[in-house]
């Protein structure tokens, strides 16, 4: 099953907890394929009482390990946890990361893509309040 994460604006915070709707925050990574595509990966940050789920924590591990280098992160279904596979050394070259500011980025992966909630207009918010136009009208 294929995930997509939502960015949401902290003024949407409090409208979409009056709906029932919960966010959690997250730390972005960025990174970069052998062919240059980008990808944004989200890991759930610890919570109030600093506590982080295995998946999570390891997925970060991961990820700050490859910072240094080529990796296959993969699932350990048995250990419950994210690893990595290093790159055998010299299979690839340096990572060529293209001349695009921060902002363009999170705007390409969330607002341009209609995943960023900024106002109580956004579709999803709209079909959240049951005002996105499937809803049949009720009966007189």
């Amino acid at each position: 099953m294929d995930h997509h994460f939502i960015a949401v604006m902290p003024n949407m915070v409090e409208p979409l907890a009056s709906m029932g709707i919960t966010v959690a925050d997250h730390t972005l990574y960025l990174t970069i394929t052998e062919d240059g595509a980008l990808r944004v990966i989200p890991v759930r940050c610890p919570n109030e009482e600093g506590a982080q789920n295995d998946w999570d924590r390891t997925k970060e591990a991961a990820l700050i390990q490859a910072m240094d280098g080529w990796y296959r992160m993969y699932t350990d279904m048995a250990q419950k946890a994210f690893k990595n596979f290093p790159a055998p050394v010299g299979r690839y070259g340096e990572p060529n990361w293209p001349d695009i500011k921060p902002a363009k980025i999170m705007r390409m992966a969330f607002r341009d893509k209609g995943r960023l909630i900024d106002s109580s207009e956004h579709i999803l918010v709209q079909k959240w309040a049951g005002r996105d136009g499937s809803a049949k009208a009720g009966k007189s």
